[in-house]
């Protein structure tokens, strides 16, 4: 007898009550029990404070169709990091809808009702299937038994399930009512790729800045002066990283401690989530790191030696030493267990995610052998990667480290057989390839501090972020001292002395030069450091051209023809030296030095002369199209300084076409501008106004600052 069972007579008359004869002089007489589902409204209260997430309630709403035919209840996901606001989110809107489920709202937390990592889901079918009606006596003993008897309870009725903290959609999927009227709210930590192609997936990131202050405002509930100091509130915040649940723990600090400055609040909290790490933030993430695989645990410590924001499967695979699908395999586990994200063609560690997964490598390696073993490997391949790169783009050139092989087991990555991918590449990554610099120099690799910084001189050439270069070429330059080798040493002082000039710090980037020119009289008399020498003098001779160009921006035109003429005694010297040693592109490239000397001096006959020179000399060589444009830039300049514009521009034109396949936004922008002057002398404002839209959308979208100068190139290598 199941609880089904119903006192009828051929399918019509009810009886009310039973007569059941066991023996013929006995009679028993039972009355019938009416069993009456009395639907259950069993959603926890809501959040007491809770802001934004104005999308995804609409998102969760527009889901909520409560007609429907079929079985297959409405499903939407919510997948997040821990702490992140999934159950607030779900319980917030679960109120919201409940009047449209009359059968009943119910909440599952899985977390609740595991035991060595699994959901014991035959209690929760339990639980569910007494609040659906169905008395303990009636209660299936097999789980098989209780889906079908809960498939059955459900059947065509108006549902509204949260279940959370689902890990797997085998944890979900015996939960599932079997009507197309229901809705199931389901919580994860990573996205449930299996559980339904038809659900809708709702990914919740972090709280943004000016969401987390508000959060924290309502949280500190007038017990602290946060209108006086809005400074100390956007530091909590920053402590915060976007997480509702850390905001609830300064909301704990601030009750605990209530005669403390939010200055001092900030401070402790930062201490608590970042350093020692808070039991109440940090629960979820014990949880899941305990039940990771050993790939996916050992990779969880190596993550955050990786600099930069993101990781790539090659980079990840190279703080393995694994190939690339096993690495794929513990990324994965990495991101279903809510410990990483992925976006915008990366995964990404949230940060107090970070600094958990650095107190459990501790924990784990409490020597640092084996994250010191993955900095050495992430750093071979970085470096090697990073050659590569430069090679695609710059063609060869004289470097002061040699490249490496590859890592064993971990392949390359794939860079195109294009300068324009190339730098892309370099483009895409290039937080992890100067953090790498910094990275090799802590960690002792100095050599390969030297190499990277080295391989990253042309995409700064491209692509000048002035806050990257500077600080991984001075980093360069302490890499290289420490090292004691001459060339690196004049190599680095040179490369930083330009990011420095380009910011208008003339006198330290005159101080690194006259050291590098003072290293390089120490050099032997080979080709190759005589060729070094002859770049330090070149790179002197940029400092002074550059600097005479300011002088003449502020008026001070004799300042200005000294430092020009400082200019071409350099470069002249430096030609001759690299002519001496055979050198065709060190000396083309000082023609293209001299050229724009003229060119600064208003010397426009000679600067055309020059120009053209410089171009025929670099289209002769195999490999330099990219130095042959950008003389045909100044070139095109010089031209239509003189007037002759028809002239100007199919140089111009060229240099346009090189700047766009090569991918340099930065050398597009400028040529833009140029576009711009050319169609302004020519009459014809529309072609001016619409060259100068797009220099600027260029720097806009790169990032990329002005220089005014016609580019930039690297040294005689």
């Amino acid at each position: 007898m199941s609880e089904q069972t119903h006192n009828v007579v051929g399918g019509q008359a009810r009886v009310d009550n039973l007569v059941q004869a066991h023996r013929i002089d006995t009679v028993n007489v039972h009355q019938a029990r009416v069993l009456v589902h009395h639907p259950s409204f069993e959603l926890p209260p809501e959040s007491a404070h809770f802001v934004d997430r104005t999308d995804e309630q609409l998102r969760i709403a527009a889901a909520a169709v409560p007609d429907g035919d079929g079985t297959r209840p409405r499903i939407l996901t919510v997948s997040g990091l821990g702490g992140v606001g999934k159950t607030a989110l779900c319980v917030r809107a679960g109120h919201r809808l409940a009047e449209h489920y009359p059968d009943g709202a119910y909440y599952l937390d899985l977390d609740e009702h595991r035991r060595d990592g699994l959901p014991d889901l035959a209690a929760l079918l339990t639980d569910l299937l007494r609040s659906l009606g169905v008395e303990q006596e009636w209660l299936r003993r097999d789980f098989r038994g209780l889906v079908r008897q809960f498939w059955d309870r459900t059947r065509g009725k108006r549902l509204l399930l949260v279940i959370d903290n689902v890990r797997g959609a085998a944890e979900a999927e015996p939960l599932l009512p079997a009507s197309a009227r229901s809705l199931v709210l389901v919580t994860s930590h990573g996205p449930l790729y299996d559980l339904d192609p038809a659900a809708e997936e709702v990914a919740l990131a972090p709280l943004g800045t000016e969401h987390t202050v508000e959060l924290l405002r309502l949280l500190l509930d007038g017990r602290h002066p946060a209108d006086a100091d809005p400074a100390a509130v956007r530091a909590l915040a920053a402590a915060c990283a976007g997480l509702p649940k850390a905001a609830e723990v300064a909301g704990g600090l601030a009750r605990k401690y209530p005669h403390r400055g939010l200055a001092a609040l900030a401070e402790r909290l930062t201490t608590e989530l970042h350093d020692r790490g808070s039991a109440p933030v940090e629960a979820v993430w014990d949880a899941a790191h305990a039940e990771l695989d050993p790939a996916a645990a050992r990779l969880y410590h190596l993550l955050p030696e990786c600099p930069g924001p993101f990781v790539v499967l090659p980079t990840a695979a190279a703080l393995l030493g694994l190939d690339l699908l096993d690495t794929e395999d513990a990324l994965s586990a990495l991101r279903a267990a809510g410990l990483l994200d992925y976006r915008s063609g990366g995964y990404r560690q949230h940060a107090l995610v970070r600094a958990h997964a650095r107190r459990a490598a501790r924990a784990a390696d409490p020597r640092g052998a084996e994250r010191a073993a993955a900095r050495v490997r992430l750093l071979h391949w970085l470096r090697r990667q990073t050659a590569r790169a430069d090679l695609l783009i710059a063609g060869p050139r004289a470097t002061v480290q040699a490249e490496l092989p590859p890592l064993p087991g971990v392949p390359d990555a794939d860079l195109g057989t294009a300068r324009a991918d190339a730098l892309r590449w370099m483009e895409a990554n290039r937080h992890v390839l100067y953090g790498a610099v910094g990275l090799a120099h802590d960690s002792g690799r100095d050599e390969d501090a030297v190499a990277l910084a080295e391989s990253l001189w042309t995409h700064f050439l491209d692509h000048p972020r002035y806050a990257d270069a500077t600080g991984a070429f001075r980093t360069a330059v302490a890499a290289a001292d420490r090292t004691g080798r001459l060339p690196a040493r004049v190599r680095t002082r040179s490369m930083l002395a330009r990011p420095l000039w380009e910011q208008g710090h003339f006198a330290e980037a005159a101080t690194e030069l006259q050291q590098a020119c003072a290293l390089a009289q120490l050099l032997d008399d080979s080709a190759e450091h005589r060729r070094m020498a002859g770049s330090a003098i070149d790179f002197r001779g940029q400092l002074a051209l550059a600097r005479g160009e300011s002088a003449l921006r502020q008026g001070e035109r004799d300042a200005a023809l000294a430092d020009f003429a400082a200019a071409r005694a350099d470069f002249a010297t430096a030609r001759a030296v690299q002519l001496g040693i055979g050198n065709a592109y060190g000396a083309a490239l000082q023609t293209y030095q001299l050229a724009k000397t003229a060119a600064a001096a208003a010397d426009h006959p000679a600067a055309a002369e020059l120009f053209a020179a410089a171009r025929a000399e670099f289209a002769a060589l195999p490999g330099r199209e990219r130095m042959a444009a950008r003389t045909a830039f100044g070139l095109a300049r010089a031209l239509r300084e003189l007037g002759r514009y028809r002239e100007a521009e199919p140089p111009l034109a060229e240099a346009l076409a090189a700047a766009t396949a090569r991918g340099s936004s930065h050398d597009e922008a400028r040529i833009s501008d140029e576009y711009a002057e050319l169609a302004d002398r020519t009459g014809r404002p529309e072609d001016a106004a619409r060259h100068r839209a797009r220099a600027a959308e260029l720097r806009a979208e790169h990032g990329g600052e002005h220089d005014g100068g016609p580019g930039g190139e690297p040294d005689a290598r």
